[in-house]
C-alpha cells in the first residue's frame, strides 16, 4: 500500500473505530502506526529489518523501544510509540463534522465558478506528545548508542521526528506532522524522510 494510502486509511478508522483504537497502546501501533511504517517501505515480519520491543539497555529488566528499524543489523530509526489520545479522536471527528457542510457548500459554488469560501479552521487539535515522553525517546537513543539515524515519537495520530547527528549525543528536531490534520502533501514530505529505501 502506497504511503497515501496508508494514511486515509489511517484517518478513516479514528473516524469509525477511534473510540477503540484509543483504548490501548497495541490498538494504536497495530491499526495506525504498523502500516504507515510498512508503507514506509519496512516489513514488520522480517526481524532484520524491524525489530519489535527492542532492548535499549542489558540486565534483568531492560528498557526496550516499541521498533527499531534496521539497516545492515544496525539500527537506523528508532520509534517510540503511545496511545492515540481520546482528544485526538474527538477533535478529528468534530473537525469532519464541520467540515461536512463547507465540503457541500464548496462544491456547489465551484460548479457555479463563485468563490469558494475558507475551509472551518483546523488549527484546535493540540499536541498531547510530553517532554517527559520526549525526554524517555532521548534515553533510549542513548542506551541504544545511536550515533546517527532518526528518533520518532508518535501517538499514531502524531509524529515527532528528530535527527541524530553524527557527532556524540547530538540531536536535532526535524518537524511534526499530524496525519489527522495536516495535507496528504504535508504528510508524505515529512514522513518521506523515513523511507526504507535511503538506506539501502
Amino acid at each position: 500500500m502506497s504511503l497515501r494510502g496508508a494514511i486515509g486509511r489511517a484517518r478513516k478508522r479514528v473516524e469509525e473505530q477511534g473510540d477503540y483504537i484509543a483504548s490501548m497502546e497495541i490498538r494504536t501501533r497495530y491499526t495506525l502506526i504498523d502500516p504507515i511504517l510498512q508503507a514506509l517501505g519496512w516489513n514488520l515480519d522480517d526481524p532484520s529489518l524491524v525489530q519489535i520491543e527492542y532492548p535499549t539497555t542489558l540486565g534483568a529488566n531492560p528498557s526496550r523501544i516499541e521498533y527499531a528499524l534496521l539497516s545492515n543489523e544496525e539500527p537506523v530509526v528508532l520509534v517510540e510509540a503511545k496511545r492515540l489520545p481520546e482528544e485526538h479522536v474527538r477533535d478529528y471527528k468534530a473537525i469532519r463534522e464541520a467540515q461536512q457542510p463547507w465540503l457541500k457548500e464548496a462544491m456547489e459554488k465551484f460548479r457555479r465558478g463563485e468563490e469558494i469560501p475558507d475551509r472551518p479552521d483546523k488549527d484546535d487539535m493540540w499536541s498531547s506528545l510530553t517532554w517527559d515522553q520526549q525526554n524517555q525517546l532521548w534515553e533510549y537513543v542513548e542506551q541504544a548508542e545511536l550515533r546517527s539515524g532518526y528518533a520518532v515519537l508518535t501517538n499514531g495520530s502524531e509524529w515527532r521526528i528528530s535527527e541524530i547527528a553524527k557527532e556524540s549525543s547530538g540531536r536535532k528536531y526535524l518537524d511534526t506532522v499530524n496525519i489527522l490534520k495536516d495535507s496528504l502533501s504535508r504528510c508524505r514530505k515529512v514522513l518521506g524522510v523515513l523511507r526504507r529505501g535511503r538506506w539501502k
